[in-house]
């Protein structure tokens, strides 16, 4: 009863906490830095008290350009605290935050929307490689098995970039408004699923507690929840079997180079052809025309040997699970990855990588949730879609630093900002768990980040769209 009181109360109160919080980010954020979120790079100057704040005049093209990063202002001091936070909770439970980190950029450092997509590149790529070393190389203490499922990981990679080279494309054509619809929609449709999700592992775990109460008081020999051989009905003098010896054996590496390696190959395959192709703010330094042939000749490359690679994974891993059944092997949870479900993982993906690269959000937002509604365990989810997020936002990075989008300094800054968030707090809530033994805690921690994400995306949305109506209501060339 007390838990049902519990978490009726935390439902009610953690939406108010929520809106409270976020008017109280965005008031401060304003009070903080006169220039607000508008894009003040095309003004002209003569010195810097021309400049709105947090921008000097550029000495020869006298036009406003943001300060460097150093020193930092009061407003910028605010805003490093606050990146912290945010980054640190968004990245503990898989998702990256670049939908909450944008906004922040914007309100609290000054930076114009295009300029804060661009570092919120750094600190996605930051905070979910510092919370997959935290947890990701770590192993699960029930079963002795890493907590990272490298056959999913890999699977939903090659089409998660896939998605993302057809999304920016897609971001480029349709107006602003279409593309936050589309966003507010999803998110919404997660938000729901991971609530009852939390709600529904909630419980468990309260029963689980009851029943280990009353196993104590009775003194029943508590049996474990995994036998050393599997499920397989065999006599346990025959021992296990040599196969499933050695599946169990590399289930213990916490860093399979094997599994790793065509990802990291494709990633740079990805790079390099970008590169190659250039961009219209960066041009193709092998005389490729900006939207030729030639160009979207290398972007279907790029696309085909992503869904190739993607075609090899999904056989090996559908070989692996068979085996894994066929021997016995103990899941630890309720996911499976046989044909159907593979099929339809893909296909969420898929629309995760398009809707990254349509509204900058990152995988993640779409992918965790997800991976909990198939069966995945908390700590899994998100070490497994931090995983993929650190390739997703290492391309995204690495394209805007060749493309002279971010500077050295920002790279540094952003990136030790991201990682110290994503120690400190992933190092938290792991304890958290620990202490508690509860993975629910993710969940809503999980749940606390969607739903902050959605309300700065519908704020901020609302305040561009008013200030820029034609470039949110118009719909633009692909080749813009």
């Amino acid at each position: 009863r007390i838990n049902a009181e519990y978490m009726g109360g935390v439902k009610k109160m953690l939406p108010k906490v929520m809106i409270a919080l976020l008017w109280a980010v965005l008031v401060l954020g304003v009070s903080c830095n006169e220039s607000g979120p508008s894009d003040p790079h095309l003004k002209e100057c003569k010195v810097d008290t021309d400049c709105p704040s947090l921008h000097v005049c550029h000495s020869i093209l006298n036009l406003c350009e943001h300060k460097p990063v150093f020193p930092l202002q009061s407003s910028e001091i605010y805003g490093s605290l606050l990146v912290i936070i945010v980054a640190g909770l968004a990245n503990a439970g898989g998702l990256g935050g670049g939908a909450i980190l944008t906004p922040i950029l914007m309100i609290f450092f000054g930076y114009s929307a295009s300029a804060s997509v661009m570092l919120s590149y750094i600190l996605v790529f930051g905070g979910s490689l510092g919370n997959f070393f935290l947890t990701g190389l770590s192993k699960d203490p029930e079963t002795g098995r890493r907590v990272v499922n490298y056959d999913l990981a890999m699977l939903c990679l090659p089409l998660l970039l896939m998605g993302t080279l057809i999304g920016v494309k897609i971001n480029r054509a349709l107006p602003e408004i279409a593309i936050i619809l589309v966003l507010v929609t999803l998110i919404v449709i997660l938000l729901k699923k991971v609530t009852s999700k939390a709600t529904s592992i909630y419980q468990k775990e309260n029963a689980q507690r009851e029943a280990q109460k009353l196993k104590d008081k009775t003194g029943d020999v508590i049996i474990p929840r995994y036998s050393a051989i599997g499920n397989r009905d065999e006599d346990l003098n025959d021992g296990p079997h040599p196969e499933l010896t050695t599946i169990l054996e590399e289930e213990k590496n916490v860093f399979p180079v094997r599994k790793l390696t065509p990802a990291l190959l494709l990633v740079v395959l990805i790079i390099g052809l970008s590169v190659i192709k250039g961009t219209k703010r960066f041009p193709s330094h092998f005389g490729i025309e900006f939207c030729g042939v030639t160009y979207w000749s290398l972007l279907i490359l790029a696309i085909a040997v992503c869904y190739a690679v993607y075609h090899v994974a999904s056989h090996e891993v559908v070989k692996s699970y068979e085996a894994k059944e066929r021997l016995g092997f103990p899941f630890e949870d309720e996911f499976r990855l046989n044909t159907h479900t593979i099929g339809n993982v893909s296909m969420y993906a898929f629309i995760a990588g398009v809707m990254a690269g349509v509204a900058g959000i990152g995988g993640g937002m779409i992918m965790s949730p997800l991976l909990l509604e198939y069966g995945l365990r908390p700590q899994s989810a998100s070490s497994t879609s931090s995983l993929t997020v650190v390739f997703t936002s290492f391309i995204s990075l690495t394209l805007a630093v060749l493309g002279g989008f971010v500077d050295i300094d920002q790279v540094v800054w952003f990136f030790c900002l991201s990682i110290l968030g994503s120690l400190i707090v992933s190092s938290f809530l792991n304890f958290l768990v620990q202490k508690f033994k509860r993975q629910s805690i993710i969940l809503f921690t999980l749940i606390g980040v969607i739903a902050t994400s959605l309300i700065v995306i519908v704020i901020s949305s609302g305040i561009k769209v008013i200030q820029q109506p034609y470039e949110y209501l118009n719909f633009k060339s692909v080749c813009s």
